[in-house]
């Protein structure tokens, strides 16, 4: 039987669109452990991948993994807490939100020391805040979190306020915008970094709370149905809602190698995206996952029973 282009077309799209595409389930210890870092076993709040290496909070340090050789460096956050948001990396510096402490340390990966701490106060730890465009970007206490402050990434002065019309958590600056996820409200904000103004909403699923961008998209995971919806970012719209299979409270994504890459706690340690149809290709199963996951320099990060490097299947 041959089937017609129309409806051939129509297939590949519903498959896309919904997720329902060939999926591999596979163990995260059938790939290669390329190295293991005992000291990240516990207390590891956040991380992040940037300036060729892996960087990771723990008590009241920032840890620095080189790529290169799989060293570690500490550098002391003068007094931060365990209370942190996600780390963020750009405009020369990697930077760490300390909700307990209210501040956002600044640290230079030149000479791997804290340069400056700006004031910031916040109150849920689980987030991130955007770097970009010259500035550092957090959602802060005003209003129960309904306040994007801007803060100049040079000396920390606070160059704007934008009132938010829900409660958010997901910050990050990519393509030109500002994208802030509407929490409570399920929505996704479009800020213009030129007026400060939002100049777009778009409608998301339940509590859309994490997010990442690349392939001139917007992804956020919906913590309240355990969907990933991708948004264009050239003209704001959801492209695609693909459901994980796996709802939670909590979970982190990252996008790098090409794919999205999500965690989610004592369920999945690693589930593969493919940008080019929409669809999950592989889900990495453990049961001691934590629900952190980065990409960088050819290796999935992974966090099980410590932090680990791995070697991606072909």
């Amino acid at each position: 039987m041959r089937t017609s282009g129309f409806f051939a077309a129509a297939l590949f799209y519903w498959l896309s669109s919904s997720g329902c595409w060939a999926l591999e389930d596979v163990p995260i210890e059938t790939l290669a452990v390329e190295a293991e870092f005992p000291l990240l076993a516990s207390y590891t709040d956040t991380t992040e991948f940037g300036f060729g290496s892996f960087w990771a909070t723990h008590g009241g340090n920032l840890l620095r993994v080189d790529a290169a050789n799989n060293s570690i460096t500490e550098i002391s956050l003068d007094g931060g807490t365990a209370r942190q948001r996600g780390i963020a990396v750009g405009e020369g510096a990697v930077w760490v939100p300390d909700v307990g402490k209210g501040v956002i340390f600044k640290a230079d990966p030149a000479t791997n020391t804290v340069v400056a701490a700006f004031s910031a106060q916040m109150l849920s730890s689980q987030g991130t805040i955007g770097v970009g465009e010259g500035a550092v970007w957090v959602v802060t206490a005003e209003n129960l979190e309904k306040t994007l402050t801007r803060l100049n990434a040079g000396n920390g002065a606070v160059a704007a306020r934008i009132s938010l019309p829900s409660s958010s958590a997901g910050v990050t600056v990519a393509y030109g915008s500002v994208w802030v996820t509407g929490t409570a409200n399920g929505e996704l904000y479009q800020i213009d970094p030129k007026t400060n103004a939002i100049v777009s909403t778009t409608k998301l699923n339940q509590s859309p709370k994490m997010l990442t961008s690349g392939a001139n998209s917007i992804w956020v995971v919906n913590l309240g149905d355990g969907t990933v919806q991708r948004i264009d970012a050239h003209n704001p719209r959801v492209q695609a809602t693909i459901d994980t299979g796996a709802a939670s409270n909590t979970g982190e994504i990252a996008f790098g190698g090409g794919y999205v890459w999500l965690s989610i706690p004592r369920s999945i340690a690693a589930l593969q995206i493919d940008p080019a149809t929409n669809a999950i290709t592989r889900r990495y199963k453990s049961k001691a996952s934590y629900g952190l996951i980065r990409y960088g320099s050819g290796s999935l990060w992974v966090w099980t029973k410590a932090i680990q490097r791995l070697a991606l299947a072909n």
